[in-house]
């Protein structure tokens, strides 16, 4: 994305004593990042504000956040419910009272891919911040026959599961998404936020978003604040320019756990319940290792949507099928992987009559057909 943010914008704030820092280093050393044309901070000061203390990156945040408050008229928080969003409204609650302006709304895409414990957690939080009023709650569109929408459906229809990679195996290319937003993402996820922004009138539009992004979490999002810093703005993709603001971007996992704990925060349930460390839309394959998440997920409920994604990619895309059957059978030979887990993945294997050629396989499905009496073909 083109940074369209003006030079002399005021809003970006660097630490000079890490860029003096990273000045006073030998050329040979900083010599990689100077040729990078289009980072306006440096990996060097990226991983320096990464090190910095809590309290530190906690009171940047804030001070990032209020001066953004100050100079936009409306704004809002874009939220998943998860434990960086969390953070985020919680920051931005804050900030609103210090800045002493109205909290900006809240706004929650609801994708109906969610956990069923996602759903209550959104209620409760809701009533924990006292944002009744401020929380904008979006469901997607449905299709011109006026069915709902779905993962699911959309998939059968573009013929593909969502996936941001454009995967090679062999000569052939997996179909996926190609590298760009996934189908699902443009109509589950954004379709009606950007029909409610587009319908606004000039007078009650928007000009600023705040965001709950860390550069930890992927290069990619790493790339977007070394290139952008924390603050920029967006003259494509929303109905009309609004700055985007990703005041977390310097945090680790372990400032957000720490954040939860100083201030005594609950904790969606959904991550203990489904086991897993991420929160988005529950079934979704369009990231590394989707299969493994949901083969770890100890419910009906997610191991169900493995079986879902798998025929759909048998059906759609055979050798990214075959690509997650082998991504499985690797797993389940993996220490990490218990045994309740490794029987449940064989009987899927059995019930899609998926050969299993692995010898550690081979004994746990004859382990798994013995303790049921020898029931099943293979």
């Amino acid at each position: 994305m083109k940074d369209n943010t003006p030079k002399d914008d005021g809003l970006r704030k660097f630490d000079s004593k890490i860029r003096d820092k990273f000045n006073a280093q030998p050329m040979e050393k900083k010599q990689k990042s100077l040729n990078a044309k289009t980072f306006i901070l440096y990996v060097f000061e990226l991983t320096e504000n990464q090190k910095k203390s809590f309290e530190e990156k906690e009171a940047d945040s804030l001070e990032l956040i209020v001066n953004h408050l100050k100079t936009f008229k409306k704004s809002y928080v874009a939220t998943s419910f998860g434990m960086d969003s969390i953070v985020l409204m919680d920051l931005v609650i804050r900030g609103a009272k210090i800045a002493n302006v109205p909290i900006p709304d809240m706004f929650l895409n609801d994708t109906l891919n969610t956990f069923k414990e996602e759903k209550a957690y959104w209620k409760e939080m809701v009533l924990f911040f006292g944002i009744e009023n401020q929380f904008k709650l979006f469901t997607p569109p449905k299709d011109k026959e006026g069915k709902q929408q779905t993962v699911w459906t959309i998939a059968k229809k573009v013929g593909h599961l969502p996936s941001f990679r454009s995967t090679r195996r062999g000569k052939k290319t997996l179909i996926g998404s190609k590298g760009e937003t996934p189908e699902c993402c443009n109509i589950l996820k954004k379709a009606s936020m950007k029909k409610f922004l587009k319908l606004l009138p000039e007078s009650e539009r928007y000009d600023c978003h705040f965001i709950g992004t860390r550069a930890d979490e992927s290069r990619m999002r790493a790339m977007s604040v070394l290139q952008r810093c924390r603050t920029y703005l967006i003259t494509a993709m929303f109905p009309f320019p609004i700055r985007a603001v990703t005041p977390l971007s310097f945090w680790t996992s372990a400032d957000v756990y720490e954040y939860y704990a100083r201030y005594n925060i609950p904790k969606n349930p959904a991550y203990t319940a489904h086991n897993m460390n991420r929160m988005g839309c529950a079934s979704c394959p369009a990231h590394k290792n989707w299969e493994i998440r949901l083969a770890k997920d100890p419910t009906n409920e997610g191991f169900g949507m493995l079986e879902m994604n798998l025929k759909i990619e048998r059906e759609t895309e055979p050798i990214r099928f075959e690509a997650s059957i082998v991504s499985l059978k690797k797993w389940i030979t993996n220490k990490e992987c218990d045994e309740p887990q490794r029987l449940r993945i064989i009987k899927l294997f059995q019930s899609l009559n998926i050969e299993i050629s692995n010898v550690e396989s081979d004994k746990l499905l004859k382990k798994w057909l013995a303790s049921k009496g020898g029931e099943g073909d293979r």
